[in-house]
């Protein structure tokens, strides 16, 4: 009766093991997708970022993994580096208007994996100068090609490329609204 016992508890036991080897097996497999999944999507964002930052700005910006041995368990940093800087920094390093250009570009490079119908920005382009206001704007409007921008500005350069404005402003303490469609065709001094 012991031999009995014992052999049924050894093949229980291996039973187990073998169940053990397959749930271990099968959650590395999930992690090992899981990384590929992230990675793919990590390569496809960060290309995006060096593209559109480096047609932007003229320089360079690009994503880093802290971590590569354990990419979950670190972070990812935002590097950039304009022109005429002589060291790349990372985002949480940079000035207003700067972190303005380098969060708009990761935003809009987040959203390629997986597009949105449309983006509010209020006032984006609030703490950029006519010149990085102008780079911005641009790309606002290519992107606007495949999703519906709405942009709340005061930025001239940004209006102007606009195909639909609506203007609000106040007369006798009561909010007026004007639309102007196409307002490529109207002086911009009117709107």
């Amino acid at each position: 009766q012991v031999m009995d016992g014992y052999r049924g508890m050894s093949t229980r036991r291996n039973q187990v093991e073998s169940e053990r080897n397959s749930i271990v097996s099968f959650i590395e497999q999930i992690v090992k997708e899981k990384k590929e999944v992230f990675m793919e999507a990590f390569q496809r964002v960060d290309s995006d970022i060096r593209g559109t930052f480096g047609k932007m700005t003229g320089g360079s910006a690009w994503l880093e993994i802290e971590n590569h041995e354990d990419v979950f368990a670190s972070g990812v940093m935002l590097m950039v580096k304009f022109p005429n800087k002589t060291v790349a920094r990372e985002s949480t390093a940079l000035s207003g208007g700067e972190k303005t250009i380098a969060a708009t570009v990761f935003l809009l490079a987040l959203q390629s994996l997986k597009p949105s119908p449309f983006y509010l920005m209020d006032e984006v382009d609030a703490h950029l100068d006519a010149q990085n206001t102008e780079r911005l704007s641009k790309v606002l409007f290519e992107r606007s090609q495949d999703n519906q921008m709405i942009v709340v500005s005061l930025k001239d350069s940004t209006i102007s490329k606009a195909t639909l404005v609506y203007g609000v402003y106040p007369r006798e303490g009561v909010s007026q609204v004007v639309k102007y469609k196409n307002p490529a065709q109207v002086p911009l001094a009117q709107i």
